[in-house]
């Protein structure tokens, strides 16, 4: 794979960093995950379990080394600075000041340890401003950075969003600053320190919203499954379920007098028509989708080429054909937890596909033969480093 010639030190947890590193590691990396001794990434611990390890770790650290490293000890922290100093990147998501706190801030590796390393960081709200001391999680950026006050029903309360937005967004940022910085490096350049956090990243996701005020002077409000701009473009509710329907690809004046058997509607035919019409259209639109089944749309779809979709559920989305054909969602054959259902990534290359070499590993399985192999310790050492209590 096109990364098979890099080192990452992981020192993530949780969420954004171990997004960021397992895909590196399906790109070719190796990912030598750095754990607290005995507890590990706080995400072991989620529920629900398999043999004692958490979904939250499952989902999202396969293809990983955990070393245990002590890094409060004088003999962990340099531990970590030999591992470091033979790496390509590391990947932190600490609190500020943190890495600083164990005497291995940027500036000091840059400096004193591997000036060819790309180090990322991913934090809250970022690394510089007024509130960049301040503890960030993804549902309080939901909040903060404005994306909960556009989602939801129309009239009603806010909502988040299903997923960690801000987490997985972050993650994405953080793997394309890697990727950016490696390249530079790799010709001619150097190595440089890359940061994101939740707060811009989920500011950044609010794009035409924020345009949208400027042009208008007036607060977005949440619209329900409805589209910001376009109409129609939303969730209909079917004779037996529920579809999601846009009119790009068949043309409004076909679709209204066609499909809708309303050439009363047709006239409507730039996107402010009809949003200034949207009730109107709706009127009509909704109790004819209701007089089909889902099948029955899909099928027009297929005729007509607009874009149409289901509402599936997670079980539907297991089963999906393209979702199984691209290995979006796949079984994989644990030694320790047996078969357990995991997501893919997007990822595809002419030259190959993304690497799955292994499932989570327990809580520093691989610390031996990371510490033996990369920095030469004897088992006596090892032996040693243990009963001290460093690793």
């Amino acid at each position: 794979m096109v990364l098979d010639d890099i080192t990452i030190v992981d020192l993530t947890r949780v969420r954004a960093g171990p997004w960021c590193t397992q895909i590196l590691s399906e790109l070719g990396a190796e990912v030598i995950k750095v754990e607290r001794p005995n507890v590990g990434d706080t995400a072991r611990g989620s529920f629900p379990e398999r043999d004692g390890m958490g979904v939250n770790f499952i989902s999202r650290n396969r293809n990983k080394k955990s070393v245990e490293i002590n890094l409060k000890s004088e003999e962990g922290t340099e531990l970590l600075e030999d591992l470091i100093a033979d790496a390509d990147v590391l990947v932190e998501n600490f609190s500020l000041g943190v890495m600083e706190e164990f005497g291995l801030g940027y500036e000091y590796l840059d400096s004193e340890v591997n000036s060819d390393l790309v180090y990322a960081s991913i934090k809250g709200y970022g690394e510089k401003g007024p509130y960049k001391d301040q503890k960030g999680v993804d549902l309080v950026m939901q909040a903060e950075a404005g994306i909960m006050s556009v989602t939801g029903p129309e009239g009603g309360d806010p909502v988040k969003v299903g997923q960690a937005i801000g987490d997985i967004g972050a993650g994405l940022y953080s793997t394309i600053a890697i990727l950016a910085a490696l390249h530079e490096r790799d010709t001619g350049g150097t190595g440089q320190k890359v940061e994101t956090n939740l707060f811009g990243t989920i500011l950044s996701f609010m794009e035409e919203y924020i345009t949208m005020y400027g042009m208008t002077g007036e607060d977005p409000e949440p619209m329900g499954t409805r589209h910001q701009t376009s109409v129609p473009y939303e969730l209909f509710e079917t004779q037996d379920g529920h579809v999601v329907i846009n009119t790009l690809g068949v043309g409004w004046e076909t679709f209204a007098t066609e499909l809708l058997d309303a050439p009363e509607l047709a006239e409507y035919d730039t996107t402010e028509a009809r949003q200034n019409n949207y009730d109107e259209i709706m009127d009509v639109m909704n109790p004819k989708v209701k007089e089909k089944t889902t099948e029955e749309w899909l099928a027009l779809s297929d005729e007509y080429g607009f874009p149409c979709g289901p509402l599936n559920q997670v079980s539907d989305v297991v089963d999906h054909p393209q979702a199984r054909a691209r290995d979006y969602v796949f079984e994989y054959d644990d030694d320790r937890l047996g078969e357990v259902l995991l997501h893919g990534h997007p990822l595809h290359f002419s030259n190959g596909e993304r690497d799955i070499r292994s499932g989570p590993p327990d809580l520093g399985e691989h610390t031996a033969e990371v510490l033996g192999q990369r920095l030469n310790l004897s088992e006596e050492e090892l032996a040693q480093l243990e009963e001290e209590g460093v690793i």
